[in-house]
């Protein structure tokens, strides 16, 4: 039998909330599937923690009729209602399609219809192309969004009144969110997380998965690591690896070039055109970053965050992100980092 501070905490479960995905064709897997597992396993957290006894979240695929779903791997999802006979209330809707639909028009029908579920749902996002359906519905008129990188510069000509951002993983405008293609949705969906239940929560879910809960970089899609992956010299993508690994360590260009074993002139021109910027710029932008995640997940001093990337002091630290982000180590870390006195077990 349950004791009565257990009883009350249970009278005062919050409701399950539903998760409703509009899913259009052509949708890649992950798209859809690394969401739904956030919100899943989220809900397998707290139950089996002995936090609630219901599930937080409870998913619902629509597609446009009742038929299975193709994606773009050829596989189909089944299970998928007409978004007509969306169950209600639905507490937040995101919609989802691939970057190749983003020049297609879509159903009116289906547009008023997100119209209308925009006011009385309590978050409203999307994921890749998706951002095209709310563009089109005119709920981002004024409103900074993102879209998958290959389709930013389309979604700003396409719908000049709305503000598009192509770097972000993911934004954030009011109710309404707008992430990145494919991976990124899970980005969005751990921030909702975070937004619902909390810092912990969302890392636990974060670990099981093996992802970030933010990735280095700033929520960039283009950060310098995965730049990096692009370059086709060996020798260039080992020497990446090993800076990550000695940010602390002498990173000049005669270093570096002696270590990729070429003429400090040639290591220059093949780095800056494998990586697009130049050796310094790279290690700069790479230890910036490094310090950035660990403002962001660790609770450790400005200084030894500062000597771990490669800063030297804490004042170096300071001086780039206030010239970099016009921000401040303790404001950073206030508007994006855990709390630090929170002990997040592992």
């Amino acid at each position: 039998m349950r004791n009565g501070r257990g009883l009350t905490s249970l009278l005062r479960e919050s409701p399950t909330r539903r998760i409703a995905f509009l899913v259009l064709p052509t949708t890649n897997l992950l798209t859809i599937a690394g969401p739904i597992d956030v919100f899943t396993l989220a809900s397998d957290v707290l139950q089996q923690s002995g936090r609630r006894t219901t599930p937080a979240y409870n998913i619902e695929l629509l597609s446009s009729d009742d038929s299975p779903v193709p994606t773009a791997s050829g596989i189909s999802l089944t299970g998928a209602k007409a978004w007509k006979k969306a169950s209600r209330p639905i507490d937040t809707l995101l919609i989802t399609t691939s970057a190749i639909r983003s020049h297609m028009p879509f159903d009116s029908e289906l547009l008023r219809w997100v119209q209308v579920a925009s006011k009385h749902v309590r978050r409203l996002g999307s994921v890749c192309a998706g951002a095209f359906v709310l563009a089109a519905s005119g709920l981002l008129d004024g409103r900074r969004a993102t879209t998958h990188w290959s389709a930013a510069g389309r979604l700003a000509q396409m719908y000049p009144k709305v503000r598009v951002d192509g770097e972000r993983i993911y934004t954030r405008d009011g109710h309404i969110w707008t992430s990145a293609g494919v991976s990124a949705g899970a980005d969005l969906a751990l921030a909702m997380l975070e937004e619902d239940h909390g810092h912990e929560l969302a890392l636990a879910v974060a670990r099981r998965m093996v992802l970030f809960l933010r990735r280095p970089g700033g929520q960039s899609q283009f950060s310098s690591q995965l730049a990096a992956q692009a370059a086709e010299h060996h020798p260039i993508r080992e020497l990446i690896a090993w800076i990550v690994d000695n940010l602390n360590g002498d990173l000049s260009v005669p270093t570096l070039a002696r270590r990729a074993g070429m003429s400090e002139r040639n290591f220059g021109r093949i780095f800056q055109k494998e990586i697009g910027l130049t050796p310094a710029r790279y290690v700069a932008q790479q230890r910036l970053e490094t310090a950035r995640h660990m403002l962001e997940e660790t609770g450790e001093k400005v200084e030894t965050i500062a000597l771990s990337a490669g800063f030297g002091d804490g004042e170096a630290l300071r001086r780039s992100l206030q010239s970099r982000l016009r921000i401040s180590p303790a404001l950073y870390r206030k508007r994006f980092g855990a709390d630090e006195n929170r002990r997040i077990p592992r």
